[in-house]
Order: structure tokens, then sequence, then C-alpha cells
């Protein structure tokens, strides 16, 4: 597994494009994210206390999600995204769950467990585009879970968080400023309108394509203050051979 390091008379349609996509130009160095007004949902971003598995500082395991625990999505099938410790860990679990009105609790809809290398880092997983696993259906909420589990023996994981996530397709204006914007603007329109998981899949392609550029490493140490997350700013991100880690220990 690799390591690279993030540092830190035109319409008036027409011109509601143009102004999103010329009112990012100060993104460029500030990246703030911006949640959308009254979404927020019940979760744990970071564990609770440490265990035995994990050391380090922090020595947390942690949800890369807003402080209000969930975030937009465009995409059916998401990258999800959290910050690993120092671990002695058995192997770590990934779970999704679809909210239901009807259903007491979500419905399970994908699970797998990975081992990993005990460095510590962001990790991330996208979901699998399979037949047996759905797109996220638009307007629906889903819960997901990483869950570390110390021991072979272990039933529940020692260690875990949540977060939601919810698929919303852009309003017809803000879709054509993205299709319009470059690949660097696009992160500040997915920023200032609530779409969290876009923005920082964004901006991880960037970091990834241009690793020691100064203005990139500026905008993920400002989008991680913008959550609260300032102290993971200088972490590695683990990078795997796979789309998604699918390794099952057992």
């Amino acid at each position: 597994m690799k390591a690279l390091r993030l540092f830190p008379q035109p319409s008036v349609k027409l011109f509601t494009v143009l102004m999103l996509v010329l009112g990012t130009a100060s993104a460029a160095v500030a990246e703030p994210y911006r949640p959308p007004a009254g979404l927020g949902a019940p979760a744990r971003r970071e564990s609770a206390g440490t265990r035995g598995c994990v050391f380090g500082n922090p020595a947390s395991l942690i949800a890369l999600m807003p402080e209000n625990n969930i975030g937009w999505t465009t995409d059916a099938s998401p990258r999800f995204y959290w910050y690993l410790p120092v671990n002695q860990a058995s192997w770590v679990e990934f779970t999704l769950e679809q909210a239901s009105e009807t259903a007491d609790s979500p419905e399970v809809i994908y699970q797998t467990r990975f081992a990993v290398t005990g460095e510590a880092g962001i990790v991330s997983l996208q979901l699998p585009e399979t037949v047996s696993l759905p797109s996220l259906v638009e307007g629906d909420r889903y819960r997901w879970q990483v869950s570390i589990f110390c021991s072979p023996t272990s039933e529940v994981g020692e260690l875990q968080v949540d977060g939601w996530i919810e698929r919303q397709v852009p309003n017809a204006d803000l879709m054509a400023a993205i299709a319009a914007a470059s690949e660097s603007d696009k992160l500040g329109l997915y920023a200032d309108n609530g779409y969290w998981f876009n923005a920082i899949d964004q901006l991880v392609a960037l970091q990834t394509a241009d690793p020691e550029n100064p203005d990139l490493q500026t905008r993920w140490i400002e989008l991680l203050e913008s959550v609260g997350l300032e102290a993971l700013a200088n972490q590695p991100l683990l990078r795997s051979s796979s789309t998604a880690p699918n390794t099952d220990p057992n």
C-alpha cells in the first residue's frame, strides 16, 4: 500500500451559470464547506475513547464528515473517507445501510471486511458498481459505518464511527455551472452547495494528480478546517491498488 501525503446581452440563466463559475475564483485559496440549511443527523464521526490495538495521535477512528454528520453526493456509487490511526487491528469492516420509513432499523445493503497494514492515514472506499448492489436512490438517506476489530474473535468492532449520505441531483443552474467549470473550479461549486462527498473526492483527485501544488495543499487544509478536522490535514492518503478494499480475513 502506497501513501500520498496531503498537506496539508446574455440570458438570465446564462448569467446565473457564469456567476456560479466565476464565483469560485476566490475558492482557489480558501475552500470552506457550506452545509445545506437544516440538514443534520445523529451520528458519531470520531470513536469514543481508545482501545489496545490503536495508537498514535490522534488515536481515534475518524469519519471524514461535516460536523452535522451528513453530506450530499451526486454519485450513484460514491467514495467514503475516514482516518485510520496506527493500529494492530485484525481487520476493518465497512457497512452501508439504507434508511427506511417502514422498517424499525436500516437495511444493510453492502458490507465488506478487509485487512490493514497498521499504518496511520486516510483510507477511502468506493462502492462497487455491481448488479447485486443497486445505485443510491435520489433523495434517500444511507448510513455508513466503519468498525475496527482488534481481535480475530471479536463479534463487534471495538471502535466504530458512522455518518449519513444522501444522493441529490443538482438543480439545472448548478448542473450547468459544474459542466462548464474546470476541474479545479468544480471543487468550489461542490463545497459551496453542500456536496461534501463530491468536494472531498474532487480535491483528493486533484492532489493525487499534482501532489506538490501548494494551492491544492492550502485548499485541503481549508476544507478540513471548515468542518473541524484540521488535525487530519497532514495525514497521508493511503492508496490501494483496488477501487474498494475486498480482502476478507475470514
